[in-house]
């Protein structure tokens, strides 16, 4: 990128690199002043251009994936590339159990474009197939599905069943097939054959959901000696010293390890112990992880026993509780909640937080009928939305 140099010099009010990495933080040094900066990931591909002679195209990440060309596919040179994404066993059976079982996601990029000749690919087989040969059958009459999505782009993939319009053909642990348009596909060993397409969409998002290392961070404040407020936050930056609460005289009451959370993915809190939830004790509370965001869920609390310590357990799950789940506990943290505080500071506090634009209102709107200038002029900014 131009302006870019390396090494980079430890700016002092930064910290030094080693310090940075310890916090998964990347520093750019630049001389120019660019609209923004990206970091973006993703699986590696294998490219090579093509020719009206042909060729073939082979995964580094996964040997056995392999991409053939015949002689005029294309009718120029063009550039093309293969990517394959393992799956994890145990992602699988998190998810589905003994339900199902899928190959590695093979995709052939640029996708949706056709070829003037069909082009030949080789997918390994999944694990419950390789383990268990079974006859392959045909159409409905084989467990074994060939899953396909033609949608470009960033766009979600959506995934079809194409197990009937082609041919498989099994050799050394692999399954290939040819096909006239570059896709996404995906093998999926699924006995329960009408559900192999919704296993997949499910799984899927698992798969594509990005990863990023976060803290679940609690605070606490009692109201009166039986009822207290907990406030929740997974964070993913290190700004807890710059929450509201610590100038509402809430206390930090836990801190979670680095845990890592998937991004769009709903999480759920349950509280145990001597403490329970305020009003719809029944009803789980959650939010959805959001990078980079204020993750903020508030928690009415009261104390079971007043004779006991009013602490407890706070779990954040994966899933809404159901006794019949195994539940994926993210973390769990043992909270006891702060001595009582009142008063005091309460109206100063008020006075500090609330809008000042709602000040102005109420000032303007007060029985005394005065409307100065100044008040006026404010108002009208505030509600016009400047800040």
């Amino acid at each position: 990128m131009p302006g870019l140099r390396a090494p980079c010099p430890v700016v002092p009010e930064l910290g030094s690199l080693e310090e940075l990495e310890k916090k998964r933080v990347c520093r750019i040094i630049t001389t120019d002043f660019p609209l923004y900066f990206v970091i973006m990931s993703r699986l590696c591909q294998d490219y090579d251009t093509i020719g009206p002679e042909g060729g073939s195209l082979k995964s580094k990440l996964v040997p056995l994936v392999q991409a053939t060309f015949p002689e005029n596919a294309v009718t120029k040179r063009v550039k093309l590339a293969l990517q394959a994404q393992p799956v994890p066993d145990e992602l699988v059976t998190k998810l589905l159990g003994n339900q199902a079982t899928f190959s590695p996601i093979v995709t052939v990029e640029p996708r949706r474009r056709k070829f003037h000749r069909p082009i030949g690919l080789r997918i390994p087989l999944p694990p419950s197939w390789t383990d268990n040969p079974r006859d392959s059958g045909e159409g409905d009459t084989t467990s074994l599905r060939l899953l396909c999505s033609v949608i470009g782009g960033t766009d979600q993939a959506q995934w079809e069943d194409i197990t009937g319009t082609t041919k498989l053909v099994y050799a050394n642990e692999c399954a290939t097939f040819t096909t006239n348009v570059s896709a996404r596909f995906w093998l999926s060993d699924c006995p329960r054959t009408a559900e192999a397409v919704n296993f997949a969409t499910l799984l899927y998002k698992e798969l594509t959901a990005v990863p990023y290392m976060a803290k679940f961070v609690i605070f606490a404040k009692m109201n009166d000696p039986r009822e207290g407020r907990l406030r929740c936050y997974c964070m993913t930056d290190d700004k807890v010293d710059k929450t509201l609460e610590h100038h509402e005289n809430f206390v930090e009451v836990a801190r979670s390890r680095d845990i890592e959370v998937l991004e769009g993915t709903p999480l759920f809190a349950e509280l145990s112990g001597n403490l329970v939830p305020v009003k719809k004790a029944a009803q789980q509370r959650s939010f959805q992880f959001q990078s980079f965001r204020e993750n903020r869920l508030a928690i009415p609390v009261k104390v079971r026993d007043s004779s006991r310590e009013p602490g407890g357990s706070l779990s954040f799950l994966r899933k809404a509780m159901k006794y019949e789940d195994t539940q994926h506990i993210l973390c769990h943290l043992n909270i006891t909640m702060p001595p009582c505080t009142k008063g005091g500071g309460a109206d100063d506090r008020r006075r500090t937080l609330t809008p000042l634009a709602l000040r102005y209102s109420v000032l303007s709107e007060s029985t005394l009928g005065i409307h100065l200038p100044g008040m006026l002029c404010a108002r009208y900014l505030f509600q016009g939305g400047c800040e």
